[in-house]
């Protein structure tokens, strides 16, 4: 996982990624790629309104371009 935020932000390509949540709705919450600021070894440090948040990857079930393209789809089905 650590690999695709990597290529995400060198190759400036834009998408999005949903992560569990207990404060969303339905238990998910959804993050531009853009708002990543440090990637690191087990998650990821996004901008947000309050300061910065630390998701770990573990958290992580879906990122997606903007164009549609799935990168990583871990939801239960």
């Amino acid at each position: 996982m650590r690999q695709i935020f990597n290529k995400l932000r060198w190759t400036g390509a834009r998408g999005y990624f949903w992560y569990v949540s207990r404060g969303g709705a339905g238990g998910e919450e959804v993050c531009s790629t853009d708002e990543v600021v440090e990637v690191g070894a087990n998650g990821v440090v996004v901008r947000t309104e309050g300061g910065e948040k630390y998701i770990p990857f573990h958290r992580i079930v879906e990122i997606r371009l903007e164009t549609g393209e799935v990168l990583l789809n871990r939801r239960r089905r």
